[in-house]
């Protein structure tokens, strides 16, 4: 019998996040059983972390990124994204369309909330996650690379959208916006900059059930005083 895969879950974020956001995301991951490894850099740009861990982290069969102001919502997310990588040269998580390139037509798995294995990694040769003017997003190249050399992108999709924004270039799942659920699992309050983090401070503090959100609150770091 195969032992199981071993797995790092990271996410990264800059001095301009309110210190509440990292600190309710690590509580909810907790909750659920797991550790998120947090990554700050004021001299990293979003594809630059990636790089970064992608080429450098090598200690461990898969590699889970978040962004700051993502959660899973259930106990099961796990299982389900590391059955997911069991299929051979895999990228999975979360669908996104760069909606402000090529018309608005093109689909990748997302930056935000993806898994993939290192050795696929280092088959494909660490593909470059910076954006790429006009042609690119973050993360962006790490699915378009996979699927031309015969991989496979599959996409956790759209199943609640607080505030639809933006359009998912899908015939089906055709939306997504600011606090939007995948697959009932994972949740993106997209662009928590300081000022704008409410919804995903809100929807941590409603996922997590009285006495671990009780901890949550009791302790957060003393500079932080609100409810």
């Amino acid at each position: 019998m195969s032992s199981k895969p071993t797995y790092r879950i990271f996410s990264f974020y800059k001095g301009n996040v309110n210190p509440e956001v990292p600190h309710y995301q690590k509580a909810v991951f907790r909750y659920f059983g797991q550790e998120v490894e947090h990554v700050v850099n004021e001299d990293f740009g979003h594809g630059d972390f990636l790089n970064h861990i992608c080429r450098t982290v090598t200690d461990t069969d898969i590699l889970i990124f978040f962004d700051i102001d993502c959660i899973p919502l259930q106990k099961d997310w796990l299982a389900r994204l590391l059955q997911q990588l069991e299929t051979p040269r895999t990228v999975a998580g979360a669908a996104q369309t760069a909606n402000h390139l090529r018309d608005a037509k093109n689909l990748y798995v997302s930056p935000f909330f993806f898994g993939v294995r290192t050795d696929y990694l280092k088959e494909l040769g660490y593909p470059d996650m910076e954006m790429v003017d006009d042609d690119m997003d973050a993360g962006q190249n790490l699915t378009e690379t996979a699927l031309r050399h015969g991989g496979n992108a599959c996409y956790w999709w759209p199943t609640a959208i607080e505030d639809p924004q933006w359009t998912l270039y899908h015939p089906e799942h055709t939306r997504f916006g600011y606090g939007t659920t995948y697959d009932d699992r994972i949740y993106h309050a997209f662009l928590s900059r300081f000022d704008l983090s409410n919804r995903f401070i809100r929807k941590c503090k409603n996922t997590l059930p009285f006495f671990p959100r009780l901890w949550a609150k009791l302790t957060r770091p003393k500079s932080l005083t609100s409810d």
